[in-house]
């Protein structure tokens, strides 16, 4: 009964009553795929944008191992704006995420310190945390700690 009144009344609920395993892992895998292939930085950014909007409303547990697999393997990008997008999809996965942790936590020092107006950083501490792990203190940029990733990897 609950579900029909929702159902009716709430239009955000058939989405995701319609959606199943299937269908959105092979979203994502799709999504990912364009990401890795895409010719213009444009097309990256929106495609790893919409792995965020993908996962926000999903039911982590519809997310198959191989679709995750995909979203961490995009963590290896050297666009940080790609890492950003992916790291909040991972985030709005919460604990289903876990296996995102280790490449998570090994990318952090690497992102603390690039300069930027907006990097992954904070949003990879968020994924942490949303995922269930306390992220580690953030590094005094200033003493030489963390970062060595190239935030613009475009420059040549």
């Amino acid at each position: 009964m609950l579900a029909s009144i929702l159902w009716l009344y709430f239009p955000c609920c058939r989405a995701a009553y319609a959606q199943n395993e299937e269908m959105i892992s092979k979203e994502i895998i799709t999504s990912a795929e364009t990401v890795r292939r895409a010719e213009t930085h444009k097309v990256r950014f929106e495609a790893a944008q919409h792995l965020a909007k993908l996962t926000r409303d999903v039911d982590p547990q519809l997310v198959s191992d191989q679709a995750l697999v995909q979203l961490i393997a995009l963590l290896d990008t050297p666009y940080d704006y790609v890492r950003l997008w992916v790291a909040g999809a991972l985030g709005n996965l919460g604990p289903r995420a876990k296996p995102a942790v280790p490449r998570l936590l090994t990318l952090l020092p690497k992102v603390d310190c690039l300069r930027g107006s907006v990097t992954s950083a904070p949003v990879i501490r968020t994924a942490l945390t949303r995922i269930g792990v306390t992220p580690p203190p953030i590094p005094d940029c200033a003493r030489g700690e963390g970062g060595a990733l190239d935030p613009n990897p475009l420059k040549n």
